[in-house]
């Protein structure tokens, strides 16, 4: 299973992250951040002329269940209380908005168990009755990004270190197991390894195929959380391709050779991206991999 891009952030990133989110979403005239740098944030980080109040929260990755569920309880009990808490300075910052939601935003929902909390949570809070809160419509939930999925998508591309998405490389099981299944794929990747591969042409295939399981599940990976992204991957990919393809008809090299040159014109182009080195590589030579093995490198042959 690749990683998802929320798996490296850390509170601040996924906070900026959020923020970009819901700025697109509901556009500089409904949406209010508020600054924490003057005396706090009353346990608000942003809201919106519709009447909703967002706070954001990163769980350590490395909590258990049990960890992650009383670290989230404990979140949305401890800001629920600042409404209470600042009630004055809340209602003077809202100026006349009822709030009628409340949303903790988190990276992955992991339990049902926190549902039940912030249904508790929801009579407590119409018990107490902050001035501002709409009492009638008013709830708290648990939301991910995954209920703004165009907004998300817009907001990725301003992580600004590189992207390093990584998948596990299969065991030799699981590539013999990939022969067994793919018999017409491996027949070519077969086929094409004689001519391409002098030296412990072996190996050299059953290295084609991990690299071909990992492109594939790397590439559904990019397509899922870095669309734009992927397009743009796949349309130099496929442009590389066509131009050793193209100067094949003039210039007749072993086949060894072109798929160095394409090794290293893939390279070339992907280096250019922000994606990790890691991720160059893999993609480089992983797509050598799927086409050698579903038949768009014939002419090298």
């Amino acid at each position: 299973m690749a990683a998802n891009f929320k798996d490296d952030m850390d509170g601040t990133s996924w906070e900026d992250f959020c923020e970009k989110m819901l700025r697109k979403h509901f556009t500089w005239k409904c949406f209010f951040p508020v600054p924490h740098e003057d005396r706090g944030d009353h346990g608000i980080e942003f809201y919106t002329s519709c009447g909703t109040i967002f706070q954001c929260y990163y769980p350590d990755p490395s909590y258990s269940m049990k960890e992650y569920k009383a670290k989230v309880q404990k979140k949305i009990n401890d800001d629920l209380k600042k409404l209470k808490k600042y009630e004055k300075g809340i209602s003077d910052m809202l100026n006349g908005v009822k709030i009628k939601t409340w949303v903790l935003l988190i990276p992955y929902n992991k339990s049902r168990e926190l549902l039940k909390y912030c249904s508790r949570k929801t009579k407590e809070v119409k018990e107490a009755l902050p001035t501002f809160i709409e009492s009638d419509d008013f709830i708290v939930k648990i939301e991910t990004d995954d209920s703004f999925i165009e907004e998300s998508l817009y907001a990725r591309n301003f992580i600004s270190k590189e992207i390093n998405l990584t998948v596990n490389s299969p065991n030799q099981q699981e590539v013999d197991a990939w022969k067994a299944g793919n018999s017409e794929f491996y027949s070519n990747v077969v086929r094409k390894t004689e001519k391409i591969a002098t030296k412990n042409s072996d190996s050299f295939r059953n290295d084609l195929i991990a690299k071909y399981v990992q492109i594939n599940e790397l590439l559904d990976a990019y397509r899922e959380q870095y669309p734009e992204l992927y397009g743009q991957l796949t349309s130099i990919a496929l442009n590389n391709l066509r131009i050793l393809k193209d100067d094949s008809y003039f210039d007749a090299r072993p086949a060894a050779d072109v798929v160095k040159d394409l090794l290293k014109l893939n390279r070339e182009q992907f280096e250019k991206i922000a994606i990790s080195r890691e991720n160059v590589q893999m993609l480089s030579f992983g797509w050598i991999a799927q086409w050698i093995a579903e038949c768009q490198m014939d002419f090298i042959v």
